[in-house]
């Protein structure tokens, strides 16, 4: 099995059937907002002058499948809502208690879409600031399993729902990386494409409560020649990934394309909630509070919000 491993690890298939793994599968891949030569729509770079409105200089994309326009004002997160700029600090006060969306929407008189818009433009943003490409130092892995779900979709949806796997990496520095593994069983490929990328060649595994991924571990840990160092932490939360399951019933279901969203929104609260004390060998508990200035720094669209699909 430790081969296998290595040739996962050392080689790559040319099936191209088997989904390889890209940092731009997800929509938490931060973006160069300094580069003005750039579509911000495309992406493209064949950009002209467009103009002036109200005195700001656009720009329009030669992109013949593109075609729109633009100005700097692109990544302005205020941009298109005045009632956001005005109220959002009073939003993050009632996002942070995790409110339901219609208590949302009840306190700060706004619609229930808006409540639902506003809700994910602060989950964008939490998920750009806490994206992590790899995570390393001591990673345990843990395995959290659930049911493919629709929500809010209004498509009729007659196929069968796949087990969606997400293998959560939390490291002795609370750093905690959600991949999302699998459908319904995680594959040697899976492995190779998309949990194998996001670790650390000099990071020290294990595997928790799941027999692939203690295998797995093992044989990351001898193929990369990585020994467990004097006075490291160990079992940091076994439970990790149980608590998420757990934490999401108050939301009543969440659709499978957001769940991205909300497992960032899990590690802001769960790392806000524990105290890491690195001369001793255990994390301590205690009174949750989450010490967090309101701020946001990116704009997602009420129409890329809706396109988001799930990564695996």
């Amino acid at each position: 099995m430790i081969n296998v491993y290595k040739i996962l690890m050392n080689n790559k298939s040319n099936d191209k059937d088997i989904k390889k793994y890209k940092k731009s599968n997800t929509s938490c891949q931060k973006c160069n907002k300094n580069n003005k030569n750039l579509c911000p729509y495309c992406e493209g770079d064949k950009v002209i002058k467009y103009g002036f409105y109200k005195g700001i200089q656009r720009y329009k994309c030669k992109n013949e499948d593109c075609g729109k326009t633009f100005n700097n004002d692109i990544n302005n997160p205020f941009r298109y809502s005045k009632k956001f700029k005005d109220m959002w600090e009073k939003y993050f006060e009632v996002f942070l208690k995790g409110v339901s969306l219609r208590e949302c929407a009840l306190r700060m008189n706004i619609t229930l879409v808006t409540a639902f818009f506003w809700r994910h433009r602060f989950l964008h943003d939490l998920c750009e600031k806490s994206y992590i490409e790899k995570i390393g130092s001591y990673v345990e892995l843990t395995k959290l399993v659930l049911n493919e779900n629709f929500k809010g979709d209004r498509k009729y949806h007659k196929e069968k729902r796949d087990k969606i796997i997400i293998v959560n990496a939390v490291n002795d520095y609370i750093d905690i990386l959600p991949i999302f593994a699998a459908r319904n069983f995680i594959g040697l490929f899976d492995i190779r494409d998309n949990i194998i990328p996001r670790l650390d060649r000099k990071a020290y595994v294990v595997g928790l409560l799941d027999g692939r991924l203690k295998v797995f571990a093992k044989g990351f840990n001898e193929i990369n020649k990585i020994k467990l160092k004097e006075n490291k932490v160990s079992n940091i939360d076994i439970s990790y990934s149980n608590k998420i399951k757990t934490w999401l019933t108050k939301f009543n279901g969440v659709a499978s394309k957001y769940l991205e969203h909300y497992l960032s929104w899990r590690a802001f609260e769960y790392k806000n909630s524990i105290e890491y004390k690195k001369d001793k060998p255990v994390l301590e508990k205690i009174n949750f509070k989450v010490n967090a200035k309101a701020e946001i720094n990116t704009y997602i669209s009420w129409k890329k919000i809706k396109a988001k699909v799930i990564p695996i």
